[in-house]
C-alpha cells in the first residue's frame, strides 16, 4: 500500500487550483494581444483562396508562374494582394480597410458584406463563381486608368507580378483614418 504524504497532496492541490488557471489565463491574454492587433484576423478567406486557386500554380512551370507564386506567398503578398499594409507605413489600427488599386478594382464587382460565413457555407459554389467572374472582369481593366499605356491586371499577373500597386486608395485611407480616430 502506497501512502501519500500530506504535504505532497496539498502542494498538488495548490498547483492545480492556483497556478494552472493563472498560466491558462496568461496564455489566453497573450493570444488576445497578439491577435487583437493583427491585421490578418480580419481577412475574408475566399478572396485570397480563389486568387491562389486561379492564378498561383502549385508547381509553376514558367519563370513568370514561379515569380507570381513567390510574390503571392511572400510577406508582401497574401492579404496585401488587394490591401495595403498601413502598419508598415506607420499607421495602426486601420485593419484591412485600405485597398490598393487592384483591391479597389475588385470592389467594383464584389461587396465583402456579401461573403459572410453563413453564405459561404450555404452557397460555396455560387461564392466561388462570383469571385472568379469578378477576377475575369478585373483582368481586362488597366492597372492605371489614367495611363492608356499601362498594363492590364491580367497582363501584370501573366508577367509574374502581383496586380496591386501597394499604394493606398486615397478615399479608403481617409475613411479608415476618420473611422479609427472617431473611436
Amino acid at each position: 500500500m502506497i501512502v501519500k504524504s500530506r504535504p505532497l497532496v496539498f502542494a498538488r492541490r495548490i498547483f492545480m487550483k492556483r497556478l494552472v488557471p493563472g498560466l491558462l489565463s496568461s496564455l489566453f491574454a497573450t493570444g488576445l494581444v497578439l491577435c487583437g492587433d493583427s491585421q490578418t484576423c480580419q481577412a475574408i478567406p475566399p478572396f485570397k483562396t480563389e486568387f491562389f486557386e486561379v492564378y498561383v500554380k502549385e508547381n509553376p512551370s514558367t519563370p513568370e508562374e514561379t515569380a507570381l507564386a513567390e510574390a503571392a506567398d511572400a510577406k508582401t503578398g497574401k492579404c496585401w494582394i488587394c490591401h495595403v499594409n498601413m502598419k508598415d507605413r506607420g499607421e495602426s489600427k486601420l485593419g484591412k480597410k485600405v485597398r490598393n488599386n487592384y483591391g479597389k478594382a475588385l470592389s467594383q464587382f464584389l461587396n465583402k458584406d456579401d461573403f459572410g460565413s453563413e453564405r459561404r457555407k450555404a452557397e460555396p459554389e455560387k461564392v466561388k463563381t462570383q469571385i472568379r467572374e469578378a477576377f475575369t472582369k478585373v483582368e481586362a481593366l488597366k492597372s492605371d486608368p489614367n495611363d492608356p499605356q499601362s498594363m492590364t491586371y491580367g497582363e501584370l499577373i501573366a508577367s509574374g507580378k502581383l496586380p496591386g500597386n501597394d499604394e493606398p486608395d486615397k478615399a479608403d485611407l481617409e475613411a479608415a483614418i476618420k473611422e479609427r480616430d472617431a473611436d
